[in-house]
């Protein structure tokens, strides 16, 4: 897994303004079946090597280790929610912007 990519990914939108209203504007497109499908592939996009199914497995880990569990559908829509990264926050550990 690449949980080095993803965090960094998360480190950079936290950081640059442009690269955050970027990927804000990017959640616009609807041709991926979720939102966090289309923040994956707009990271990759822009060089981060990283999966959605990687992106879930870390999210699961770290509401895990909060005592957390989530489904599909919850993993599914944390890019929906938007917002900052928020790293102390595990269930919303991903979310882009």
């Amino acid at each position: 897994m690449s949980i080095a990519e993803i965090e960094r990914f998360a480190a950079d939108v936290k950081s640059s303004s442009a690269l955050r209203a970027e990927a804000k504007k990017a959640q616009t497109d609807k041709s991926h079946d979720t939102p966090l499908a289309c923040a994956v592939a707009f990271a990759v996009g822009k060089g981060y090597r990283f999966t959605v199914d990687e992106v879930k497995d870390h999210i699961r880990a770290a509401a895990k280790e909060a005592g957390t569990e989530l489904s599909d559908a919850e993993l599914d829509g944390i890019a929906a929610a938007g917002g900052a990264y928020e790293s102390d926050n595990p269930i919303s550990r991903f979310r882009p912007y």
